[in-house]
């Protein structure tokens, strides 16, 4: 009897229907019990008895660590931004063509006084600023090594990109692919404010590496 191996893919956003396509591409049909918005899946085949939990693209690493899943399709970013004992039990075993994207960050385009990484640490000696995000590790770890200090991380809940407009904070550090959003919201990217290029990625635990279709799995689903 084949091992059931749990995998969880995200379950709307960016990289949801690219995750899905991979299935179809290799011939992998999922089928839902409980009809389209069931949000447990199910692919049985000669190969592989796989059980597929759609879920926050965030939560995909989370399961991986904590052993709910064996293997995962969400964002570097996120992955980065957890903490370093989450980091430890989970392999990245190939990034995917799709959910390109980069972390930066952002500020007003009515600040005339800052336009670098450089003004935002000289204006911070001075007067204390203010960035929201809700990648606080990566955040912190990039004005570390910047040698920026006098600015507060502050975590987002919500839409980050109104924080400007509604006077929480001074900067922005969000997530950003086409850039619209923040053009539709006045921000414009702060020079030398490039924290992390991301991109989806085949993600595995490493304790199931050593789990029977493991292996055979990933190799399928990244080639």
């Amino acid at each position: 009897m084949k091992k059931e191996i749990i995998i969880c893919l995200p379950s709307k956003g960016r990289l949801n229907l690219s995750s899905l396509n991979i299935f179809k591409k290799k011939k992998l049909k999922i089928v839902f019990a409980k009809g389209d918005r069931d949000l447990i899946g199910y692919v049985k085949n000669k190969k592989f008895n796989l059980k597929i939990l759609f879920v926050h693209a965030r939560n995909c690493i989370d399961a991986l660590a904590n052993s709910t899943a064996d293997v995962a399709i969400s964002g570097k970013d996120l992955l980065f931004n957890s903490n370093s004992n989450i980091q430890k039990k989970i392999k990245i075993y190939k990034d995917l063509d799709f959910g390109h994207a980069s972390l930066k960050i952002f500020k007003s385009i009515y600040w005339i006084d800052c336009a670098s990484i450089l003004d935002i640490s000289e204006i911070a000696k001075n007067k204390p600023l203010k960035i929201i995000t809700k990648y606080r590790l990566l955040v912190e770890n990039f004005l570390s090594k910047k040698n920026v200090r006098n600015v507060e991380v502050l975590d987002s809940e919500g839409a980050t990109e109104i924080a400007l407009r509604i006077n929480q904070a001074s900067l922005v550090a969000d997530i950003s692919s086409s850039g619209k959003t923040a053009t539709a919201n006045d921000l414009v990217e702060v020079s030398g404010g490039l924290i992390l290029k991301s991109s989806a990625a085949c993600m595995v635990a490493k304790k199931s590496l050593k789990k029977r279709g493991v292996r055979d799995l990933i190799k399928l689903l990244a080639s």
